[in-house]
């Protein structure tokens, strides 16, 4: 029998923090871009003409790693200084898009873009993929709602797949991480919340791999970045998008929960993380969190609470918040229940 020590289950439970990335540009014209995935030594010649909320430090890595990157281990689909409907910074406007039109998204691959060579190495770096409530002025709020609810069908795709990397021995420059995002055809003038997201954690069920149109629900999101869309030309007046789940017929939000809680509760875990200890669904301690592979499961501290962040609770449904989060939760949706109106 095998004990994890404390470092180490944070070490499994924290995992994502060793990697991060953000959305640099949501327009991205490339002027030379074949010439430089076939030439990486060539400097690339781009322009951003639409910016994700709140952009600031443009091409400061350093500055931007500190100030805009945003890790989903908290409540929140922003960050707190991307909270605001359609907030800009000064010369980084929103994107302006058609309906149909093609977006080259750029975020940063920040080690991650390689295989062979990326950290951690040989670790597959996810997907990227968008968000939206499908309908403008309506925001979404929450981390929790940012998976097959509000997806936008067709927007995934691999992390790397699309990326200027210079390799120089065992040295890896990544120039550009892109994502080729083709803005839905039903949509309505006007401003539209979403939300890029970097899925890079292993989540607690199986997914399908490889199909872009089909949900991958074997990664969780890890990074993330708010923007806005203005859209122009659009001739569309329905008052919702129905590709999106959340707009369809019959969704429920207690059905989507119980049908993940089934996947997940019905596995085996670690008890208490000690290796030799398997238990199987619900003779299984309440808290459950996975990272690269392993599911481990602990029994709540000070009475009802999770003893770690972002546990799954298979005792009362859902991620576990305690009862500080659960308010903070509570006053953060009263903010902005008057961007949500249906």
């Amino acid at each position: 029998m095998k004990l994890l020590a404390i470092p180490a289950v944070m070490a499994l439970l924290t995992g994502s923090t060793f990697a991060h990335s953000w959305l640099e540009c949501v327009d991205t014209k490339v002027e030379n871009k074949k010439y430089a995935e076939a030439h990486p030594s060539a400097t690339l010649k781009q322009t951003c003409k639409g910016f994700p909320r709140n952009k600031v430090h443009n091409g400061d890595w350093i500055a931007e790693s500190t100030y805009y990157s945003y890790n989903f281990n908290t409540k929140y689909a922003c960050r707190d200084n991307q909270r605001v409907p359609g907030q800009t910074a000064p010369s980084a406007p929103m994107a302006t898009a058609s309906p149909g039109e093609k977006l080259t998204l750029r975020f940063w691959g920040n080690g991650h873009s390689r295989w062979d060579i990326g950290s951690p190495n040989h670790r597959d770096p996810g997907l990227v993929r968008i968000f939206w409530a499908g309908k403008p002025e309506t925001e979404i709020v929450y981390a929790k709602d940012l998976n097959e609810k509000y997806w936008i069908p067709g927007a995934q795709g691999n992390f790397s797949t699309d990326a200027v990397t210079e390799i120089t021995g065992n040295h890896m420059n990544e120039k550009a991480n892109y994502f080729e995002f083709t803005v839905p055809e039903k949509i309505q003038n006007g401003r539209h919340m979403m939300v890029w997201a970097w899925a890079w954690k292993a989540s607690m069920v199986d997914g399908k791999h490889g199909d872009p149109n089909v949900y991958d629900e074997g990664w969780d999101n890890a990074w993330g970045t708010c923007f806005d869309l203005q859209i122009v030309n659009s001739k569309y007046t329905q008052a919702a998008n129905p590709d999106i789940l959340y707009n369809q017929k019959g969704y429920s939000d207690a059905k989507m929960e119980k049908k993940l809680e089934t996947a997940i509760c019905s596995k085996t875990c670690l008890r208490g993380g000690i290796q030799g200890q398997e238990c199987t669904g619900s003779n299984c301690p309440p808290c459950w969190y996975k990272n690269e592979g392993q599911i481990n499961c602990f029994d709540y501290t000070s009475g009802t609470t999770c003893p770690f962040p972002n546990a799954w609770d298979c005792k009362k449904g859902g991620t576990s918040f305690s009862k500080r989060e659960a308010e903070e939760v509570h006053n953060h949706a009263k903010k902005h229940r008057r961007h949500n109106k249906l």
